[in-house]
């Protein structure tokens, strides 16, 4: 039997805290990204595989999951945006960098609250891993330094 007020269907209860929070997917997520961002639904590698090689690239580089299906409606709109073109990726790439940057940020702060030391990346003042090209990787390899002198001796 129901109560007074009550009907046989309420999807939603009368306050925000009174609704049921759905439970999330089994994850071995363990950082604030949730904190931050809304993860979209979607089949990543699908929506992968929808960007731009650029793009693609940035992903695999990027220091932690970019969440491929976030990208792609990040992609889309830079399209509206700009127009299918170099503008837009390169401006979709600095978004990514920026996005990353907050993370990065965000994982250092809680990392100090929680232990009272800096991120061991931060404080190895190290930089996060990108690929180079293989022509970039060639022109550093036989580059001549410079000695004490200041001449150019040989490597």
């Amino acid at each position: 039997m129901m109560g007074k007020g009550m009907s046989a269907y309420q999807p939603w209860l009368s306050t925000p805290s009174q609704r049921p929070h759905p439970q999330p997917p089994p994850s071995n997520e363990r950082t604030v990204r949730h904190e931050i961002w809304q993860r979209h639904e979607g089949d990543e590698w699908s929506a992968f595989e929808q960007l731009p090689p650029s793009i693609r690239q940035r992903l695999r580089e990027h220091a932690y999951d970019a969440w491929s299906v976030n990208a792609l409606i990040l992609w889309r709109h830079y399209k509206r945006v700009h127009g299918p073109t170099r503008r837009a990726e390169r401006a979709l790439i600095r978004y990514l960098d920026y996005c990353e940057r907050l993370e990065r940020e965000a994982f250092a702060t809680r990392y100090h609250s929680s232990y009272g030391t800096p991120l061991p990346h931060d404080a190895a003042v190290a930089s996060i891993l990108r690929y180079t090209p293989t022509n970039q990787a060639s022109l550093c390899v036989n580059k001549p330094r410079r000695t004490s002198s200041g001449q150019h001796g040989s490597s």
